[in-house]
C-alpha cells in the first residue's frame, strides 16, 4: 500500500487537482455561501476537503501498480459488466461487513475513513440542516466508487472502500455535532422598528 501511494503521489495529477479545486473554493465560498444560507468559513473547509477527496480518487491510478484487491488495479474499461460488478459489490452483505470488520490493509482502510472525515466535519457546520447534509455525503462516496469503475483510469469499485468513507463520514459529523453543541453563536439581536443603533461611547443630553 505504501509503495502504491508514493507511486501515485508522484504523479502531478493529484496535486494539480487539489489545487485547482482548492483554487476554486477560495473564489467561489463565499458566494455559494451566501446563496444557499451557509456560515462562510466552514463553507471554505468543505471546499478543501472536498479538493483532497477529488485529488486522492479522481486522479489515474499507477499503470505499473499490479496489487490485487487495492486501489489502482487494472480494469477493462467503461463497461456494462464493470457497472453490474460494481453494483453488486455495492449492495453485497458480506463485502459490506469486511469493511467494519477486516484488519487487512489496515492502512489503505484507515486512509479511506480519514478522507471524509474534514469533509464532513465542515459541511456539519456550514449547513443549516446537518442531518440532511450528512444524509447526502454518505451517498457521494458510492457515486465515487461507481465513478472510479467507469472512468477506464485504473480504480477499483469495492463495497468496503464505500463503508470505510462512510464511516469517516459519520465520525466527521458527530465531531462536528459536538462543536454545534458546545458553540452557538449568539444572533444579533434586532434593533427596534424606527431606532437608529447609538455610537458607542455617545450620551442622551435631557
Amino acid at each position: 500500500m505504501l509503495g502504491w501511494a508514493r507511486e501515485f503521489l508522484s504523479q502531478p495529477w493529484p496535486f494539480l487537482t487539489l489545487a485547482v479545486v482548492t483554487l476554486i473554493g477560495v473564489f467561489a465560498h463565499r458566494p455559494v455561501a451566501r446563496r444557499l444560507g451557509w456560515r462562510r468559513w466552514p463553507t471554505l473547509g468543505v471546499f478543501v476537503g472536498a479538493a483532497a477527496v477529488a485529488a486522492l480518487t479522481l486522479p489515474p491510478a499507477p499503470i505499473s501498480s499490479t496489487v490485487p484487491l487495492a486501489p489502482g488495479v487494472s480494469v477493462s474499461g467503461p463497461d456494462g459488466e464493470i457497472v453490474a460488478g460494481c453494483l453488486r459489490s455495492l449492495t453485497d452483505p458480506a463485502v459490506l461487513w469486511s469493511g467494519l470488520v477486516t484488519v487487512d490493509s489496515l492502512g489503505e482502510r484507515v486512509g479511506n475513513v480519514a478522507m471524509f472525515v474534514p469533509v464532513a466535519f465542515f459541511l456539519v457546520l456550514a449547513v443549516r440542516r446537518p442531518l440532511i447534509g450528512t444524509g447526502v455525503l454518505l451517498v457521494v462516496p458510492a457515486m465515487v466508487e461507481l465513478a472510479q469503475a467507469v472512468s477506464g483510469l485504473g480504480r477499483q469499485c469495492v463495497g468496503y472502500d464505500w463503508v470505510n468513507n462512510a464511516t469517516g463520514v459519520l465520525v466527521g459529523a458527530a465531531a462536528a455535532g459536538v462543536v454545534r453543541l458546545v458553540w452557538r453563536p449568539t444572533p444579533p439581536r434586532p434593533q427596534p422598528s424606527g431606532s437608529r443603533p447609538q455610537p458607542s461611547g455617545s450620551r442622551r443630553r435631557d
